[in-house]
């Protein structure tokens, strides 16, 4: 499915795509749990592009539920497409700008949030667009849950850099970080998922590096 406009078609077709126009799009916010029809920890990967680690961690992992979130449905369509597939219970992408993700998520609805290779914006005047802007940082922490999890990875020096900083001076602890997680023992679960970008950039000879911090 070559064709954008095919990809978009499917996204409405989808259950597994919420996006505006549907129905649970209006009334997700505080009734995530409704719609999986569980009481499972909420897992989040922001930036999701085609979600890779939504998908295959879904089906690693039964008793979590995950979310996908990206704004662009020409690459969220993939990972809909298997989960459809594999006729899956615990997994859905969201279509939606990350920066009005307060409109969909309750405080304190949300376990865990990992930011995966986020655009890093390294234009001066698009520093407040990153995803671990302090602005950002203050909406994870509303949606979190006490202790949920917010984890990056990133190949990118400077944003990670950035983002140690701005978490520094947020409400977040910062539990564990690594500027080369193929070199260390840990991390062994975020090791087990490459999205089509790490490949690449692993592949090119560079570092992913990887940070978790607590709320």
């Amino acid at each position: 499915m070559k064709n954008k406009l095919d990809r978009y078609d499917y996204n409405l077709k989808s259950e597994y795509v919420i996006q505006e126009g549907k129905e649970f799009y209006k009334y997700s916010k505080g009734n995530w749990n409704k719609k999986f029809d569980n009481k499972n920890p909420i897992v989040l990967e922001l930036a999701c592009g085609n979600g890779e680690y939504t998908v295959e961690r879904s089906f690693k992992d039964p008793i979590r539920n995950y979310i996908g979130i990206d704004i662009k449905g020409a690459r969220i369509w993939k990972g809909a497409n298997k989960l459809e597939n594999n006729k899956s219970k615990n997994a859905f992408f969201l279509r939606i700008q990350i920066e009005n993700i307060l409109n969909f998520f309750e405080n304190n609805e949300v376990d865990e949030i990992l930011i995966s290779f986020p655009d890093p914006r390294p234009k001066k005047r698009d520093i407040k667009k990153r995803l671990t802007n302090m602005k950002f940082l203050d909406m994870y922490y509303k949606i979190l849950k006490k202790n949920g999890l917010l984890m990056l990875k990133t190949d990118d020096v400077d944003l990670f850099n950035y983002s140690l900083d701005q978490i520094k001076s947020s409400g977040f602890v910062i539990k564990n970080y690594t500027n080369d997680l193929y070199k260390s023992k840990k991390y062994d679960t975020i090791k087990e998922i490459k999205t089509k970008y790490e490949l690449r950039f692993l592949s090119e000879g560079k570092k992913i590096k990887f940070l978790q911090c607590l709320r």
